[in-house]
């Protein structure tokens, strides 16, 4: 695993050889990278583009220097007795994680960035998918957000006999993420040169590396569907949550940017990729 924050100090020489904008610092070796493939000007403009985001890993021992312990994914939901467990296509949605808003919060802050945690602060996120989705470009996610202390209780039985997502811990740290050659915004930055956008993709994956769980940031896969006019909200590699998927291996979450700035989570749409 990448260490994303070995960060080389840098000072510039002038404003243009600036790696990117306050509070978002890019480490040096990918800004050394980028400046020999795209130009100082061109680097600026990428490293402007970089969003932060946490990155989330199942397992990880509690003495860990850098991660927080922030909530589990599958398992049991900590839904209100008056809250029914989401359904999808006539069978109940499956838990993809629940995550503790403060302790997300704890660890976002604790990372690099100056920019403001987007979510809310307490209570748990709670989101939810139909893994067999009949058509996915529908309602095939539900994300809630509930008070904490609410008790826990297991997803009732599915008529077609599936199994829920074994409940894991999870660990989160704060990570820098990169667009890739998919996301227009790059391909706009460098006025549309495809080609740069591939190496540009190709450098940020080897300085800033993956992640198997994200919250927050740029989309890690390049096959999965991308809801146009949305960005990822909460992606999980379903090797990561030992998800018995078949042939999906990955699912996401994606939101516009107007409903993540007012914590409006009823219109989040799904995403998907196959084998």
């Amino acid at each position: 695993m990448p260490d994303t924050y070995a960060w080389t100090p840098y000072e510039p020489e002038n404003d243009a050889d600036l790696a990117g904008p306050v509070g978002l610092p890019m480490p040096y070796g990918l800004h050394a990278a980028l400046r020999e493939q795209i130009g100082a000007e061109r680097t600026t403009q990428v490293a402007e583009l970089l969003r932060p985001s946490l990155e989330l890993c199942p397992d990880v021992p509690e003495d860990t220097i850098g991660w927080t312990p922030v909530g589990h994914t599958g398992g049991c939901a900590a839904l209100p007795a008056d809250v029914d467990w989401p359904e999808g296509d006539g069978h109940p949605m499956e838990l993809l994680a629940q995550l503790d808003c403060a302790r997300l919060a704890e660890a976002f802050q604790a990372g690099r960035s100056a920019t403001s945690w987007p979510l809310p602060a307490h209570g748990l996120l709670l989101f939810f998918h139909d893994s067999f989705p009949v058509d996915p470009s529908k309602e095939s996610c539900t994300v809630l957000h509930f008070p904490s202390g609410t008790p826990e209780r297991p997803a009732p039985p599915d008529p077609d006999g599936g199994e829920p997502l074994p409940g894991r811990p999870v660990w989160a740290r704060w990570a820098l993420s990169a667009p890739s050659y998919l996301d227009d915004e790059l391909v706009d930055a460098l006025a549309g040169d495809y080609r740069d956008a591939m190496d540009v993709s190709d450098a940020c994956h080897e300085h800033l590396g993956g992640a198997d769980i994200r919250l927050l940031g740029w989309c890690d896969s390049h096959n999965t569907t991308r809801p146009d006019g949305h960005r990822p909200l909460l992606q999980v590699e379903g090797s990561a949550a030992d998800a018995r998927w078949g042939e999906l291996v990955n699912v996401s979450v994606w939101i516009t940017d107007e409903d993540l700035a007012a914590g409006r989570f009823d219109r989040a749409r799904y995403g998907a990729e196959v084998a």
